[in-house]
């Protein structure tokens, strides 16, 4: 005899967690499949970071890393289907790989895959563990994690932003539990890798963390003492010579980068090769909202985190605003969205 309407619908509620973990099972077998054949795929992105250690490894000029015909064909010594540059990655970017400077490229990027999933497995229990879900949200949660893009883009091109999202989870507790040593320290070594973290340095001041900001621009400071010998400090006058002429690039004017400054650019700004095709070319117009929009957000962000002192709304809200204002944020670093989005759940 056919179920009626009603009791298919008691029958799925009552089976609703079995059926929940029974996708987190399809997901995560299809997750661990796309780690193991992308394991030692050769693209762009672990191509810079390999790149960037191997030669500073072997003594080379940081400096010469912003030269991007030099960079690309150093890249082609060690993946020589791939054209890469270094673009505006910071200079300590290049200590990422550099433990794995030994091994050819094909093992360090297995090497870095298994890395990053065991990581990324760790995190994960780790928050379901302190956000506390229960019954049917933990698979919820498992199914958000194994179908989000980006997570997988990160493994397709071996990319850093697990280590990030890693990183911010380590800082996100210690602002939690008021650990303001950890919180600085956190920030500092997610900001010596990756300037994801740039804004975050304004979240520390509005919300008056003293001791979290001096921890964050000390372990800056290790780190860059430590590096001088190999990176030296010139290379950072030629970092911000390349960040300043950076942001005008008419490449960031494509779609591919999920910004406030290329929505804006795309809708404005005409481009031979990059955007053939905008709504109308009045390009100031489109550095005028870009800037406004900017302003607003990091003000309205500021004033929010300035009157809750200890709120993760607040926390996460900057993760959300480091991304957009940046011009260079792409699918993969988006995977750092992840932590505000558990944050909005929980």
């Amino acid at each position: 005899m056919p179920l009626s309407s009603k009791q298919f619908k008691e029958k799925l509620l009552k089976n609703r967690n079995r059926i929940l973990w029974g996708v987190v099972i399809i997901l995560a077998a299809y997750f661990i499949y796309f780690v193991v054949i992308n394991a030692s795929r050769s693209t762009h992105g672990f191509a810079t970071y390999y790149t960037a250690s191997k030669l500073l490894s072997e003594g080379e000029n940081v400096s010469r890393f912003y030269y991007d015909d030099w960079f690309s064909g150093n890249v082609k010594r060690f993946v020589s289907e791939v054209y890469e540059i270094y673009n505006v990655n910071m200079p300590t970017t290049s200590l990422i790989i550099l433990p794995l400077v030994n091994f050819d490229y094909s093992t360090a990027r297995i090497i870095w895959t298994i890395f990053n999933f065991i990581i990324l497995f760790a995190v994960v229990l780790f928050l379901i563990q302190k956000f506390n879900f229960k019954e049917f949200w933990t698979p919820l949660i498992l199914i958000l994690f194994l179908s989000y893009q980006p997570l997988y883009a990160n493994i397709l091109f071996g990319q850093a932003y697990i280590l990030i999202f890693c990183l911010l989870t380590v800082a996100w507790y210690a602002y939690v539990s008021g650990n303001e040593k950890l919180l600085g320290v956190a920030i500092g070594l997610i900001f010596i890798l990756k300037s994801t973290s740039f804004i975050f340095w304004l979240f520390l001041l509005v919300q008056r963390r003293w001791r979290s900001l001096v921890w964050g621009l000390l372990t800056v400071s290790v780190v860059i003492l430590f590096s001088l010998p190999w990176i030296g400090f010139d290379v950072w006058q030629t970092y911000a010579g390349k960040i300043t002429g950076f942001v005008s690039n008419p490449s960031l004017n494509v779609t591919a980068y999920q910004t406030l400054h290329s929505f804006f650019h795309h809708l404005t700004t005409f481009s031979k090769e990059w955007n053939p095709e905008p709504l109308f070319n009045l390009p100031l117009l489109g550095n005028l909202l870009s800037i406004l929009s900017l302003l607003i957000i990091v003000a309205v962000s500021s004033f929010i985190a300035f009157k809750q002192n200890k709120c993760e709304i607040a926390f996460g809200i900057f993760i959300i605003v480091g991304l957009i204002i940046s011009p260079v944020s792409l699918d993969y670093h988006y995977t750092i969205l992840l932590l505000p989005i558990l944050i909005l759940i929980n």
